[in-house]
């Protein structure tokens, strides 16, 4: 196969993955659990140029076209295609055009999504495995853990064994288990001044750090039990202590880093105020200033009017839980 094209999502970690025990081998310090999204997607064409061959990388611009991505991201992207062009024994070099349905580098895990898709597409040109454990390897080894995740569909832990932090991600309940949805309030589509990579570099300097890990296995246990039963009490309670954690640990390390915008305590608020008026809701956020409010089926129209009045949302991205990756005959050139 001389090209091929990958869809991946992006996810929604409920258990955060937040500060790394191995930064070089990309090794998490915790366990952590997510939502794999359906239309948060990103669409990444490969085709082989031919052996040793300089890679070229094409990055969606704001006109809509595509042209070369900066030297900066073209450097990411030849760096994981080097581990994947060892893997399979060849020096051939490779085209790459990628796009995303959603703002790139807002903390809505573009980096997941897009590596993931990266892998995955590679991993088709290069005739590598397309096990999906194989493939959650590979693609935790580009730089974004939390790829690892996106290679799934559902409700996904990663890693799989605790006691083995190379070990790949696992599924622990199909979409259809639980057809939540995700309302993604964007307040600030723009990239984010501090990379996931360095917020995680950051964390562990923050004194609260060392007591979040105590108290992430009664987390990660509760999210599995809520999941499980589809307790969305139980499961608003974990998310939303968790989430409030991350930022916490964000915001005490040294140097400090604030992801937050006004905006954002005005929609934390509103989804309060929601919960309390008796609709399943509640939010989460990663690393960044937006806001994803997980709700069920029944109570999703309700809260996607009141979020898309609020002063400060400039989007709201209506997503759910997803299957996961896929194939496409639809090539980006």
């Amino acid at each position: 196969m001389n090209k091929a094209t990958a869809i991946a999502p992006a996810n929604i970690a409920l258990i955060k993955y937040w500060g790394m025990r191995d930064a070089e081998r990309i090794l998490p310090a915790n366990a952590s659990i997510s939502m794999t999204l359906s239309r948060c997607v990103t669409r990444t064409t490969i085709a082989v140029l031919g052996q040793d061959a300089a890679d070229e990388v094409l990055y969606r611009q704001t006109d809509g076209s595509l042209g070369l991505a900066s030297e900066e991201f073209t450097q990411l992207v030849s760096r994981h295609l080097d581990r994947l062009r060892a893997l399979s024994g060849t020096s051939a070099g490779l085209r790459v055009a990628t796009v995303n349905s959603f703002p790139t580098g807002a903390g809505i895990a573009s980096s997941a999504s897009g590596f993931a898709a990266l892998t995955i597409a590679a991993g088709a040109v290069l005739g590598l495995s397309k096990d999906a454990a194989d493939l959650s390897r590979l693609a935790r080894l580009s730089g974004s853990g939390s790829a690892a995740r996106s290679v799934l569909g559902g409700f996904v832990l990663w890693p799989s064994d605790e006691a083995d932090l190379e070990a790949p991600a696992r599924q622990v309940a199909p979409p259809d288990h639980w057809p939540l949805h995700d309302l993604v309030a964007v307040v600030d589509s723009t990239p984010k001044a501090i990379t996931s990579r360095e917020g995680h570099r950051r964390a562990l300097g923050s004194p609260y750090y060392p007591r979040r890990q105590e108290l992430l296995p009664g987390r990660l246990e509760r999210v599995n039990r809520a999941l499980a039963t589809r307790d969305f009490a139980l499961l608003a309670e974990v998310v939303e202590e968790e989430a409030i954690d991350l930022h916490l640990i964000a915001m005490s390390a040294q140097p400090p880093t604030f992801y937050w915008r006004a905006a954002t305590l005005t929609v934390l608020e509103c989804v309060r105020q929601l919960r309390a008026d008796g609709l399943e809701v509640c939010a989460t956020i990663d690393a960044g200033p937006n806001v994803h409010v997980i709700c069920t089926p029944e109570h999703v129209a309700r809260a996607r009017v009141a979020l898309a009045s609020l002063p400060g949302v400039r989007e709201l991205i209506d997503d759910m839980v997803g299957t996961g990756p896929a194939y496409s005959d639809e090539h980006l050139f």
